[in-house]
């Protein structure tokens, strides 16, 4: 069976890359707990682009560890900041990378990005 968070980061969280400033460059790894066992994905995130490995306890930037359901759920949608609330989500490591990385997740269906927001007002709001 495929892994529903290593299809997401190796294809969509790409295509949402734009959304990291400019110049931003970190890893991350992600410490999924599967069927007994814990698979490590090493991620890159460099100059707009993301890309992912399975490369062991190598060190990242920030390590995010969860179990692999609740993963599976957040890039289907689901909160990661609620599943951080839960202490479903743990991380260790800069918290600037942790909200960066946010950035490449999906967030609720039919929610928009921040550059895809259309308010109606021509996008000058309290000005």
């Amino acid at each position: 069976m495929a892994d529903p968070t290593v299809e997401y980061f190796a294809g969509p969280a790409r295509q949402r890359a734009d959304l990291l400033p400019s110049g931003f460059s970190a890893t991350v790894r992600l410490d999924l707990r599967r069927a007994g066992r814990t698979d490590h994905w090493y991620l890159v995130l460099d100059e707009r682009d993301v890309t992912i490995s399975e490369e062991g306890e190598r060190a990242a930037d920030c390590v995010i560890s969860a179990d692999g359901e609740v993963f599976d759920r957040i890039v289907a949608g689901a909160d990661a900041t609620a599943a951080t609330l839960r202490n479903e989500l743990t991380y260790r490591g800069a918290p600037v990378v942790l909200i960066y990385f946010q950035r490449l997740l999906p967030g609720p269906p039919g929610s928009h990005g921040p550059d895809r927001v259309d308010r109606g007002d021509g996008g000058d709001r309290g000005r």
